[in-house]
């Protein structure tokens, strides 16, 4: 599976102090997240303008993991948690998709596409 963008990339787009030891490994899980969302479109992947929104969309994934602390999507199935009597509270169904990953991507007329029969 390809990786959309480098940790330099990352660095470009979300500033210097985003890049962490770890940061190979969750660009990688980041292109996964962004390839998920193109599950039905077509596009050139050699389009520089495409291959731009992929790389931008991959490090807003990482921006917004790095911001929440949230890698997983794990702590958004909560609104509130308590140990003692164990108190759960259910949040709105969230999505660990980050809304300017998505915005980049339909911007560049990655996303919406019907899916076809052939």
């Amino acid at each position: 599976m390809p990786v959309h963008a480098t940790v330099d990339d990352l660095a470009a787009y979300a500033g210097r102090e985003v890049v962490t030891p770890d940061s190979e490994r969750l660009l990688a899980r980041a292109s996964e997240l962004v390839d998920s969302l193109l599950i039905t479109a077509v596009y050139s992947p050699g389009d520089e303008g495409v291959r731009d929104a992929l790389r931008r969309a991959t490090c807003a994934v990482v921006q917004y993991w790095r911001d929440t602390g949230d890698e997983t999507g794990a702590a958004s199935q909560y609104a509130a948690m308590q140990i003692g009597t164990v108190r759960l509270q259910r949040a709105q169904p969230a999505t660990d998709v980050p809304s300017a990953a998505v915005r980049i991507l339909a911007t560049a007329g990655l996303l919406q596409h019907p899916p076809r029969t052939v």
